[in-house]
């Protein structure tokens, strides 16, 4: 997978998604997070030894608007069957329509992550990304995904954590913005600390061979310029956020303020910034 072929998919699915990204139309915010999410999938993650070679049945749990299912058919290629299964079957209109426009297979499934609408051991693989941080129960959907993986079979949780993030100099005001989304997040039933997690539920499930891989995603300055339409989406993120946060009393109007004038500040400044995802990979024992 080179740099060539990596920049043309994505300006491929950019284009693609535009009939998507009016104001107002359902899951805009989701599918701008596709685009803009997309070099966090395909470099690192989608070369990753789990992702190569792809074949047979694939299964992508909590798929939205198709973000990492879209992907994987791309990667593999017309050789694997990639389903796409959601509990928003507007999303999945979404992610059907993107994937007509750009000549990929994905076969979208209505269908609830803890009573997963398909047989035994039918997935060769079976994907999860950014679901199991909304999730009130992680084991229940991981056993779920165990029993439609055949054995051998592997099974991939992508998530955060976020005491991983870093930043030099110090944040004063979004430190207490994001601990307050982790608040809301934990409020609604979600954990954004589940990064930290994965290999215990792996392990408590049964799987074999688990693997943990910790991929940071760094920002040093402004070395590789500007980009105004990705600055105006994580701020639009966060502003969405606001009014819940201020109902539940988790921060307050003065420090959601300053910490957004500071998120908009530091897009300008040297400074060092870094995330990471996690990358759980196990396989159903024979």
């Amino acid at each position: 997978m080179s740099q060539a072929e990596v920049q043309n998919w994505v300006q491929s699915v950019t284009g693609a998604s535009q009939l998507f990204l009016e104001r107002g139309k359902p899951h805009c915010r989701l599918v701008k997070q596709s685009i803009h999410t997309h070099f966090r999938r395909l470099v690192p993650i989608l070369s990753m030894a789990c992702f190569e070679n792809l074949s047979a049945s694939i299964l992508d749990v909590g798929a939205g608007t198709g973000a990492l299912a879209l992907d994987l058919a791309w990667r593999a290629g017309g050789k694997a069957f990639v389903t796409a299964l959601d509990n928003d079957r507007e999303a999945l209109k979404i992610a059907q329509g993107i994937s007509e426009r750009l000549g990929v297979r994905i076969s979208a499934l209505v269908g609830n992550a803890y009573a997963l609408p398909l047989k035994d051991a039918g997935q060769d693989v079976t994907v999860a990304r950014y679901l199991f941080q909304h999730l009130t129960e992680p084991s229940a959907v991981l056993s779920q995904m165990r029993r439609v993986t055949r054995p051998g079979g592997r099974i991939v949780i992508i998530d955060v954590d976020d005491d991983v993030a870093l930043c030099d100099p110090a944040e004063q005001h979004m430190g207490n913005l994001r601990k307050a989304l982790g608040v809301l997040q934990s409020e609604r039933g979600g954990n954004r600390r589940i990064g930290r997690h994965l290999y215990r539920l792996m392990r408590e499930a049964g799987l074999m061979a688990i693997q943990v891989i910790v991929i940071p995603f760094v920002r040093m300055g402004l070395q590789n310029g500007r980009s105004r339409e990705l600055e105006a989406f994580k701020v639009e993120r966060v502003l969405e956020e606001r009014k819940e946060l201020l109902d539940r009393a988790i921060i307050t109007a003065r420090d959601f303020d300053l910490a957004v004038s500071e998120l908009e500040q530091g897009f300008s400044q040297d400074r060092f910034e870094m995330d990471a995802d996690f990358v759980a990979t196990a396989l159903v024992p024979q």
